[in-house]
């Protein structure tokens, strides 16, 4: 069985003079509303650092490329990642379409090429792709990696969050920023423009753009969304995918308080007494918990601790029951909820009488 790899083999190319229809076209999109929230967006993320912008080659991360990058000149690169999800015929169109892109913006051009997958492919490739990026970043010297996320994919995050029964974080849906790498931050400066304003962007500027026809399978519950949920909301409630947005920022302010107030409450340790911990709101003491696990553990396995493993332990903690109760988490650990303390261990902790 074939792992998933990425091949990076970054290049670059650069000419001198931009194509006359993006010349023309220039003016129209630096005037446009959407593209100047883009750029003020993304001066306010990237914090003047170096940035790969990433193109696949849709309306969106072109509708990136082309707001940021005739603005910064000598700030961008153009990154591009090939698939392996897709026909050779329709990769190779897309990482033509990209490059050519580039030369017209005059703007540096590195590419990567991913091998093939084993495994869940949509998860394996998103995986596989934020690698490429961040590596393709370091080469180019880039701080930042920048995607054409837009309000419609931030809303359609907040959708799903909301129907699987997630809690403050999953509302929170996509952050702004968040680290991709060593060194290298992952942004999304088009969070508050939709999808139809990077339409508008490319068809301002007579750049075309490519269809994916993979994120259409109905299958999918992004593309199931964009096909019968989303239509259907926009019909009702115009403007409905930035209010969404905007809410994922609230919520994302709302969890970064919980988490101020969990740090608080837990600190760095793995024992804590149970009278304190019983005064903090469910929230506070689910944030905590996760936060110590996640401290003891690594992380590794983190999709496996979901609510029904959480829930339970929050409520002992809360409740009157003086009985110790014992939550088998995964990583091996273990949290006790006795009558006066609240300890998480391994098993190794246990062996060396740590709580």
């Amino acid at each position: 069985m074939h792992r998933y790899h990425a091949a990076v083999t970054p290049t670059f190319s650069v000419i001198e003079a931009p194509g006359a229809a993006l010349a023309q076209g220039a003016g129209r999109v630096r005037r446009d509303p959407a593209a100047r929230r883009a750029l003020a967006e993304w001066r306010r993320l990237a914090g003047g650092g170096r940035t790969l912008l990433a193109v696949s080659g849709g309306a969106d991360s072109t509708a990136l490329a082309l707001a940021i990058a005739p603005r910064a000149p000598g700030s961008c690169v153009i990154g591009h990642v090939r698939h392996v999800m897709r026909s050779h015929a329709e990769t190779r169109a897309d990482r033509d379409a990209v490059a050519q892109l580039a030369q017209r913006l005059q703007t540096p051009f590195v590419e990567a090429a991913l091998g093939p997958i084993a495994g869940n492919p949509e998860d394996t490739a998103r995986r596989a792709r934020r690698r490429a990026l961040a590596e393709l970043a370091a080469r180019a010297r880039c701080v930042c990696v920048a995607t054409g996320h837009t309000a419609d994919d931030q809303a359609e995050t907040l959708i799903m969050a909301l129907a699987r029964g997630a809690g403050l974080r999953g509302w929170s849906a996509m952050p702004a920023s968040a680290p991709l790498g060593p060194g290298v931050s992952l942004i999304r400066p088009m969070l508050g423009v939709t999808r139809a304003d990077s339409e508008r962007l490319c068809r301002l500027a007579g750049v075309p753009w490519r269809d994916d026809h993979t994120n259409d399978d109905p299958a999918r519950a992004r593309a199931h969304l964009r096909a019968r949920v989303t239509p259907a909301l926009r019909q009702r409630w115009p403007g409905v995918a930035e209010r969404l947005s905007a809410a994922a920022r609230v919520a994302a302010d709302a969890q970064g308080l919980v988490e101020d107030r969990a740090a608080e409450v837990f600190g760095d340790v793995y024992a804590w007494p149970r009278d304190r911990l019983r005064r903090e709101r469910a929230i506070v003491l689910d944030e905590g918990l996760r936060s110590a696990w996640r401290r003891l553990t690594g992380g590794v396995g983190a999709d496996r601790l979901g609510r029904r493993r959480v829930g339970p332990a929050v409520d002992a903690i809360r409740d009157r029951q003086t009985a110790a109760r014992r939550f088998e988490w995964p990583g091996g650990v273990e949290l006790v909820v006795g009558a006066r303390l609240v300890a998480m261990q391994t098993p190794e902790c246990a062996g060396a009488g740590r709580p």
